[in-house]
């Protein structure tokens, strides 16, 4: 798949408390408030194992960015989470890759600033 929109690649959060998520989706819709068709590159090579939590919190960062009309990719999966996506249908509506820098496909990250100041790299 490729896109002219920017991308930023996110680490699945392993801790699932309520912050944590409100964090994650917060950076995930400032990120698709400020582009166009952007794609956000979910990076599960640190997460163990997807529970409902994890699934659910990935359906929403779907939702958010199709909003923008983008796109969200998966990428580092295990094999049991490439099965466990399979089951729920997720990949009808992700894009699944074996490592970040395949479903980057030749782009080149740049900082995105949040709006606490921070920077995220973005393409």
């Amino acid at each position: 798949m490729t896109s002219k929109g920017p991308v930023v690649v996110k680490q699945l959060p392993q801790n699932h408390g309520s912050a944590r998520r409100r964090l994650f989706l917060a950076e995930i819709r400032n990120f698709v408030d400020h582009s166009y068709q952007p794609r956000v590159i979910v990076d599960l090579s640190k997460s163990q194992r997807l529970g409902p939590d994890s699934i659910d919190l990935l359906l929403q960062c779907v939702e958010q960015v199709e909003r923008a009309d983008g796109r969200v990719s998966v990428a580092a999966g295990s094999p049991e989470t490439t099965v466990l996506l399979e089951l729920t249908r997720l990949t009808s509506v992700v894009d699944m890759f074996s490592s970040v820098s395949e479903a980057m496909g030749g782009d080149t990250l740049h900082p995105f600033e949040h709006p606490d100041g921070s920077q995220h790299l973005a393409a």
